[in-house]
């Protein structure tokens, strides 16, 4: 009892969730660009789009950040579902649930 309650202590909250935000940024930008890359026309029409143009593309970036969060979730729920029964390793909490989401996002990245 005592190991997880070591183990939940050493959990660097702040570090965990400005890391997430950063990656999740990084990573609705790169989105974006992708999709403008691959579809010349929507690029021509957000070009000539002007000031609600920028607005839409902060919208886009926001809805995938804030999705995030709810893939965190999913995440944990699966795991915490799965994992245990097959493979016996303990139950995760959501913030090593955003800890696993921001390597992956962070190997993704890279």
């Amino acid at each position: 009892m005592n190991i997880v309650q070591n183990t939940k202590s050493k959990i660097k909250k702040p570090l965990i969730i400005v890391t997430f935000i950063i990656m999740t940024w990084l990573s609705s930008i790169e989105k974006v660009k992708e999709i403008f890359h691959v579809n010349g026309e929507l690029k021509k029409a957000f070009d000539e789009g002007g000031l609600a143009a920028n607005y839409a593309q902060y919208a886009y970036i926001i809805a995938l950040m804030t999705g995030s969060f709810v893939v965190v979730l999913l995440i944990n729920t699966l795991w915490n579902r799965l994992i245990p029964r097959i493979t016996n390793w303990r139950k995760i909490n959501y913030f090593e649930a955003m800890g696993i989401m921001t390597i992956i996002l962070l190997l993704s990245y890279i």
